[in-house]
């Protein structure tokens, strides 16, 4: 549907509480920004965009919003797509899909957050955790950033024997364009991981250890693996994270494929987790021997809790 005429506006939707746009074409983006700001008592927003919509940045900036949904499709033309500012401090649930845009900029930390879920393709989203570290069950699907992230201090501390002034600043400002460091999510009891990118293990690391009730843990392939990349090596940390020792207690591993790596990270839940109650791990495999061999490597893993019951399928 397209919309032509930014005059035929009403000058408010003071009791509209729902709004869907989906592959709307605007006459302007102001068009869009005014249609948003005359809806002062919005809960439930859900925007699709689609190429040649006319919108290059949608602002959603909403006191009263509840809930926001973004989607931007794949086909958006790539000039189009540059991204959204977000300001909307009551936020409950923020669900946001996009692999063709550049940024989002969240303006205002969000205290009541309780469920997000990043699947986008931005060089830096790391700022945006910021912002919402209240959340409560988080899903995290980053494929293209490369998470630099430097999970003890003692490796910058040493640093500082071993890097001239210029690298060491250097060294600073890398790390702040990464992973937020210093972030702690004091609220997250639930996370999910997609591991379709190469990092997923350095990001992996970086939430469990800012992650002190953590309860559950979900780590899943949601998209296809980009064909000739290098998977990341398992390097075991020099110390657990609080929430494998204290908190931890499902584990659930979607199309598990017995790589070294997953194989290693799963290895380190079993020996650490000390109150994990249940792992499930599933695989897409329908070779019945690989199975098999999938399920004999779990079934020798150590596991600290005795009463962790294991359930592969």
């Amino acid at each position: 549907m397209t919309l032509v005429d930014a005059s035929s506006l009403p000058a408010s939707f003071p009791s509209l509480k729902n709004l869907s746009l989906v592959k709307m074409k605007y006459p302007s983006e102001e068009f869009i920004n005014k249609l948003l700001a005359s809806c002062p008592v919005l809960d439930d927003l859900a925007v699709e965009q689609c190429s040649g919509d006319g919108v290059t940045v949608l602002a959603v900036q909403i006191p009263s919003l509840k809930s926001l949904s973004l989607r931007k499709r794949p086909d958006t033309d790539d000039d189009e797509a540059y991204g959204f500012v977000i300001d909307t401090p009551s936020l409950l649930s923020f669900d946001i899909v996009d692999h063709c845009g550049e940024l989002c900029v969240v303006e205002s930390y969000m205290p009541e957050i309780v469920y997000v879920n990043l699947d986008i393709n931005y060089r830096r989203p790391w700022k945006m955790l910021t912002s919402l570290s209240s959340v409560k069950e988080l899903e995290l699907c980053l494929t293209s950033s490369k998470v630099k992230c430097y999970l003890y201090c003692f490796t910058i501390f040493i640093s500082l024997f071993v890097l001239d002034i210029v690298n060491l600043f250097a060294l600073y400002f890398l790390i702040m364009q990464e992973y937020p460091v210093g972030i702690v999510f004091h609220n997250l009891v639930h996370l999910t991981i997609c591991t379709c990118e190469t990092e997923w293990l350095n990001l992996l690391l970086c939430v469990l250890k800012d992650s002190p009730k953590l309860q559950g843990l979900r780590i899943e392939q949601y998209h296809n693996i980009r064909t000739g990349e290098q998977r990341s090596c398992w390097k075991e940390p020099s110390s657990v994270p609080g929430c494998v020792l204290t908190s931890l207690e499902t584990l659930e591993w979607v199309k598990y494929e017995g790589t070294e790596e997953e194989k290693e990270a799963a290895a380190f839940i079993f020996r650490n987790a000390r109150f994990l109650k249940k792992a499930t791990i599933s695989s897409s495999s329908t070779d019945p021997v690989k199975k098999l061999e999938m399920l004999k490597g779990l079934s020798f893993l150590s596991r600290c809790s005795s009463s962790c019951h294991l359930t592969f399928d």
